[in-house]
C-alpha cells in the first residue's frame, strides 16, 4: 500500500494512566495546536464512547491549519481493573498538507472492518509512542488504495448528517476527494462516529459553516440537509422535522 511521511505541527493524545483514580484526559500535548479547542469539543460531544464498528474519524479544515483525529485505538496498556486503555490521536498539519490528509482520511473511510484493523494498530502504536515521549514529528499516513464509487448519488450540499452506511461512506469519500476550501466558509468539519444522538449531531452542525457527519444513530434513518433550512423560516421548519423524527424514533 502507498504511504506518505508527513510532518505535523502539533499533536495530542487522549488517554489515561494505569493508576486507580485516574481518568481519561488529553495527557499529551506537543507543538503548535491552533485548532485543538474546537476538536476537543467535537471529541467530547460526538466522538467518545459512541460504540459501533465504524472508524472514529474527524477532520477540521481552517485557513491556518488542518486538524485530524482518529479514535478508539486500543493500546497494550491495561488499567488497574485489567481493562484495555484506548487512545485517541489528534494531529495538526500545515494547510499545504490538505491534499495528503484528505487522501488518508478517504482511504480510512473506505476500509472494511478487516482492512481497518492494521491502520488502527498503526495509529495506536504512534499514539503510544507519543505518550511515551518516543515519537518524532513525522507520521506515516496511508495513501488511497482504492477510489470511491463514482456511480453513487453525489453529495451536493455542504452541510449534512447521514446514516453511516457503506454507500454513504463512499459518497462522503468522493466528496472529500473533490473537496476544496471555500473562502465563504470559515471552517469545515467531517466526522465519522458511532451511535451519537441526533441532538448531539445537531449541536455540532450548529457550530459549523460546512459539515458532513456520519452516524450510526437509530434516530438518523435518512440524510438531513441543513441547507434546506435556508430562507425565511426554513431552518425552524427543518428543526421541527428533526424533532418529529426524534419523537417517532422513540
Amino acid at each position: 500500500m502507498k504511504v506518505k511521511k508527513v510532518n505535523w505541527q502539533g499533536a495530542a493524545v487522549h488517554t489515561r494512566e494505569i493508576d486507580p483514580g485516574k481518568d481519561y484526559d488529553w495527557i499529551v500535548k506537543e507543538g503548535e495546536l491552533q485548532l485543538f479547542e474546537q476538536m476537543e469539543y467535537m471529541h467530547q460531544v460526538a466522538l467518545r464512547n459512541t460504540g459501533g464498528d465504524v472508524p472514529i474519524l474527524a477532520l477540521l479544515v481552517e485557513k491556518q491549519a488542518i486538524g485530524f483525529l482518529i479514535g478508539e485505538l486500543p493500546s497494550s496498556r491495561l488499567d488497574h481493573s485489567n481493562r484495555v486503555i484506548y487512545n485517541t490521536l489528534y494531529l495538526e498539519f500545515a494547510p499545504e498538507e490538505q491534499d495528503n490528509i484528505l487522501e488518508s482520511l478517504t482511504s480510512l473511510l473506505l476500509c472494511t472492518p478487516k482492512t481497518y484493523k492494521p491502520h488502527q494498530q498503526h495509529f495506536g502504536d504512534y499514539a503510544e509512542a507519543l505518550y511515551g515521549k518516543e515519537a518524532i514529528n513525522t507520521v506515516i499516513l496511508p495513501g488511497l488504495y482504492k477510489k470511491p464509487s463514482v456511480l453513487l448519488k453525489p453529495i451536493k450540499s455542504n452541510k449534512m448528517i447521514l446514516p453511516s452506511t457503506q454507500v454513504n461512506r463512499h459518497r462522503c469519500a468522493r466528496y472529500l476527494m473533490d473537496f476544496e476550501s471555500s473562502t465563504d466558509e470559515s471552517h469545515f468539519y467531517f466526522i465519522s462516529t458511532g451511535r451519537v444522538s441526533l441532538e448531539k449531531c445537531e449541536e455540532i452542525a450548529e457550530l459549523s459553516d460546512a459539515m458532513l457527519l456520519l452516524t450510526l444513530s437509530s434516530e438518523v434513518e435518512t440524510e438531513i440537509d441543513f441547507n434546506q433550512g435556508k430562507g425565511k423560516g426554513g431552518f425552524e421548519k427543518l428543526k421541527k422535522i428533526m424533532r418529529f423524527n426524534r419523537g417517532v424514533a422513540k
